[in-house]
């Protein structure tokens, strides 16, 4: 089963090495938040030039650099917060 997250926003910046950045529901616990960064690393590699984040009152800000990882995620890891 693939993995989902509430999928709350996204928004395409200008003028930095990450050109997308998309905001997504993960626990507010430790423990989540290093679930979320394992699973973010095997799915798109070291945290570094191809994405980073910050985290958030929704979750966590996941900023992309690359088209392909931003689509990925979010066409197949990304669900309505309504659902």
């Amino acid at each position: 089963m693939l993995t989902k997250y509430k999928h709350w926003g996204t928004r395409e910046l200008a003028d930095t090495h990450w050109k997308w950045i998309v905001t997504a529901e993960v626990e507010d616990s430790p423990k989540e938040k290093r679930k979320f960064l394992q699973w973010m690393t095997e799915e798109f590699g070291e945290q570094g030039s191809r994405w980073s984040v910050r985290w958030s009152m929704l979750g966590v800000d996941i900023r992309f650099h690359e088209p392909r990882d931003y689509f990925r995620f979010s066409m197949f890891h990304c669900i309505d917060p309504d659902k």
